[in-house]
Formats: C-alpha cells, sequence, structure tokens
C-alpha cells in the first residue's frame, strides 16, 4: 500500500486502485510501475509519499507505466512526467515493449533527490517482447492477443510479488 500526501489529504493506494483506474490491458506495465514507485517510498521518503515533489522521465512510452504513476502522483497533469527514450542510451536496462525503442529504466526526482532506477533483466521473457512487437506491426493474429495478455497478467503477479528492491537496480545521485 502506497501512502500519498495530495495537499492536506492521505490517499492509501493499492495496487487493486491502479488496477481500477488503468485496466488490465497495460497490467505488467502497471504492476511495474507501482513497484518502481514502492521503491521511490523505501529509498526516498519517510514513508508518505507528497505528490507535487515527482518529477520523472521515463524511457518508456507504456500506457500502464504513464497510468498507474499518474494515478497515484498526478505526475503527468501536473506536467511533471515525460517520456525521452535517449536517457537510456548506453544504460543496460533491458528494451520494452513500447514499440518506440525504449528501454525500461526511469529518472524519478522526489524532492530534490534524484533515483536512476531500471528493471533488472530477465523479468520480462522474451515471447512477451515478441508478440508485443507484433502488436505494434499489425501482424499479431488473435491467438497470440490472448497469448500476450495472459504473459502480461503472469508478468504482473511476478512483479506484485516480489519486493521492490529485488526487481531493480538503481543509484541515487
Amino acid at each position: 500500500m502506497l501512502c500519498v500526501k495530495d495537499h492536506d489529504t492521505l490517499l492509501d493506494i493499492a495496487y487493486d486502485d491502479v488496477i481500477k483506474y488503468h485496466g488490465r490491458t497495460f497490467i505488467a506495465g502497471a504492476a511495474m510501475a507501482y513497484k518502481l514507485l514502492e521503491l521511490v517510498n523505501a529509498v526516498l521518503s519517510d514513508g508518505i509519499l507528497v505528490r507535487d515533489k515527482f518529477h520523472i522521465v521515463l524511457a518508456v512510452n507504456g500506457p500502464g507505466i504513464i497510468d498507474s504513476i499518474e494515478m497515484a502522483t498526478r505526475a503527468r497533469t501536473r506536467g511533471a512526467m515525460s517520456i525521452d527514450q535517449q536517457i537510456a542510451c548506453g544504460k543496460d536496462a533491458p528494451a520494452a515493449a513500447d514499440g518506440q525503442d525504449g528501454k525500461y529504466y526511469f529518472e524519478v526526482t522526489y524532492a530534490g533527490r534524484k533515483l536512476n532506477v531500471w528493471l533488472q533483466h530477465g523479468l520480462v521473457p522474451q515471447e512477451f517482447l515478441d508478440l508485443a512487437a507484433k502488436t505494434h506491426d499489425g501482424t499479431i493474429t488473435e491467438v497470440e492477443m490472448i497469448r500476450l495478455q495472459q504473459l502480461k497478467e503472469e508478468i504482473a503477479v511476478l512483479l506484485i510479488s516480489q519486493e521492490a528492491k529485488s526487481l531493480f537496480h538503481y543509484t541515487l545521485q
């Protein structure tokens, strides 16, 4: 559970709340971003995340990631979230399934402290990346779409079941 402060109100945001906001279409990305926020909470905060202290740059254009971060932090609405695949150049982050050469790499500034974060290799199966690529070029079949959704669900379950610090590499600047 994330505790997020919005002005004078404390909000308890569970992973299920993120799913209610986003849905299940890009559930693996939503789970990844939720765990990213758990990591930020563990490393940079005192247990309460304050919405207006976030600035986030993503190296992936993932709807589930964007929605999860937006739901908890309102960073996109506040103009404090951007997407820039170039920040991951030269970084050993895994390739993302966004069809834009993105990587699962994030730069999160919270209360003036910057955390560079990237997903551990091996958590996203190659089959998922291959099927996602087919959605971008329009060659995916109905059977493959069903399999892709199964993989998204499996990845989400795996990510949510793990401690955030075990899923990511990170450096503090």
